[in-house]
Parts: structure tokens; C-alpha cells; sequence
């Protein structure tokens, strides 16, 4: 089967930022796991790099390699891609938010204490929230499952038989259940995490100029109890950098879930997949840099 030349290029820009993805997301795994003391915020990172490491290899590699070889696989197979693509998308937003609330607890008045514990910063409730996470996930992407037997006529009308997208039904032909679950999952899933994270970023920076002006001694009879060192700071950096690029990567989402008519639109599937794309291949170099990771001596 000869492919058009966008073909191509569409198919190659996929596999390049997979495999950037993949990279980046195994790195900072193994780094973190490798650790000597593994910390909380250290569970949650590979909790989220675990997470794009699903959607990347399990559901990503797995649709690209369908359709290059043309393959029309059992219905099965097709909705267990499905399912494995909303729970590794669902996993890494929550990781997100994890990351997101624990920083803040961390930075709040950190100038003016030592260390002081935050009800997050123990690693037995790390692990416990991870595990609740993928709870959490898991009962939200099941329900695809079983609302996308009823499109199987479908796929026979478009170019991908079996497609990862979650939620990829026709806006002529998408049952109330359909469109009741996907209303569900975009609310608890994007759009609540989006105002959680968006509401705890600002109050980041809030904390993060407040203590500049204390270190500086701008604010009269405030003396800090210690300053923040430049690998601090560098982790706060990478922080709110990857929690901006996933506002506006997940905004553009939604936009993009409510406007875009897979009927109309040939490349519905190949624009979802690069818009969700940016924070799952990108966040880990965010991260890992923002934690020395990537540092040659390591």
C-alpha cells in the first residue's frame, strides 16, 4: 500500500516524539527508582513518568504499528488499546495534581521554618495516593469499554479500524451514554484538575515571590530562618514550567474534544494525539532537569 507523502510525515513526527517520549519517561524512572532514598515527591514523579511510559508504549507504539501495517485487529484488542489509552492519560493528570499540591505544602512559608513535615510528605502515604490513583483511573477509563461496542459498523468507514482515542464517535451516530461519559470524564478528569492546579500554580509563585522578598529583607521584622539553594530553585523552576505547559496543553484538549467532528475532520485522530503529546513527552526532561537527572555525572 503506497501512502501519500503527509501520510508519511505524519507518521514519522508520531513515532520521533513517542520514542522522545519513551526515552525521557524510562530515564527519569530509573533514575528515581535507583535512589539510595527514594523521596515523596520522588514516588510521584515516576508515578507520572510510569503513566506516559502506558500511554507511550502500550497504547502510542501499538496504534502507529496498526496502522503502518494496515492491521484490523479482534474487537478485544481494540478496547483493551482503549482502555489502556484513558487510564494512562487519567494517571498522569492525577500524578500531576499530586505534584502540583505537594510542592505548595513544601514551599509554603519555607523561609521562615526548618523542614517542618506536610501531611503529604510521608512515603507510606505516597505510595497509598499512587495506588488510589490508579484506582481512580481505572473506574474511569472502564466504562469505554463497554460504550464502544456499539461503533464497530463505524471503523469500517474511516481510515483507522482501531483507533486509541478515547473518546472518537461520530457526532451523527454517539448514543446519551456516550456523550454523558464523556461529559463525566472531561469534568472530573480535566476540567477539575485544571482549576486545582491552575488555583495551587498561583499560589506557588505567591509563595515563591513572597520568599524572594524575605531572603532580599524587604519585609521589616521578618527574619529568615534560611535561603533557598539553587537546586531548590531550579526544581520550582521545572515545576511551574511543566504545570503551565499542562494547562495549556489540556485546555487546547478540551477545545479540541468539543469542536473537532471526527465526520469531518480526516486527521481527528492524529491532532489528538499531538495535543495530549506535549506534556506526556515533554514533562519528564521538565522534570528531570528541574532535579538533575539528565547531569552527566549521573
Amino acid at each position: 500500500m503506497t501512502m501519500e507523502p503527509a501520510t508519511v510525515v505524519i507518521y514519522v513526527c508520531r513515532t520521533l516524539v513517542s520514542v522522545v517520549g519513551i526515552v525521557g519517561n524510562l530515564i527519569l524512572l530509573l533514575s528515581l527508582w535507583c535512589k539510595s532514598k527514594v523521596k515523596t515527591f520522588d514516588i510521584f514523579l515516576m508515578g507520572l513518568a510510569l503513566a506516559n511510559l502506558v500511554e507511550s508504549v502500550l497504547v502510542d507504539m501499538v496504534d502507529i504499528t496498526l496502522e503502518l501495517l494496515n492491521m484490523n485487529p479482534a474487537t478485544w484488542f481494540c478496547l483493551t488499546l482503549k482502555f489502556m489509552s484513558g487510564l494512562g492519560e487519567t494517571t498522569s493528570i492525577l500524578f500531576t495534581v499530586l505534584i502540583c499540591i505537594f510542592r505548595y505544602q513544601k514551599l509554603k512559608d519555607a523561609v521562615f521554618r526548618v523542614n517542618l513535615p506536610t501531611p503529604l510528605d510521608t512515603v507510606w502515604v505516597a505510595w497509598v495516593l499512587s495506588g488510589a490513583v490508579w484506582a481512580v483511573a481505572f473506574c474511569f477509563s472502564l466504562p469505554s469499554v463497554f460504550l464502544s461496542h456499539g461503533y464497530d459498523g463505524f471503523y469500517e468507514n474511516v481510515s483507522t479500524k482501531c483507533s486509541s482515542s478515547l473518546f472518537e464517535c461520530p457526532r451523527s451516530n454517539c448514543s446519551l451514554g456516550h456523550i454523558a461519559y464523556k461529559t463525566t470524564y472531561l469534568a472530573m478528569t480535566n476540567v477539575l484538575p485544571l482549576l486545582i492546579i491552575a488555583i495551587f500554580s498561583i499560589f506557588i509563585l505567591k509563595v515563591l515571590l513572597q520568599n524572594r522578598r524575605v531572603a532580599a529583607g524587604k519585609l521589616a521584622g521578618e527574619k529568615p530562618l534560611g535561603k533557598m539553594t539553587s537546586t531548590s530553585r531550579r526544581s520550582n523552576i521545572s515545576v511551574i514550567a511543566a504545570l503551565c505547559i499542562f494547562e495549556v496543553v489540556w485546555i487546547l484538549h478540551m477545545i479540541f474534544q468539543y469542536t473537532a467532528d471526527i465526520d469531518k475532520f480526516a486527521f481527528w485522530s492524529e491532532c489528538d494525539f499531538f495535543i495530549s503529546a506535549v506534556y506526556s513527552t515533554g514533562s519528564p526532561y521538565i522534570y528531570g532537569f528541574g532535579n538533575n537527572v539528565f547531569l552527566l555525572r549521573r
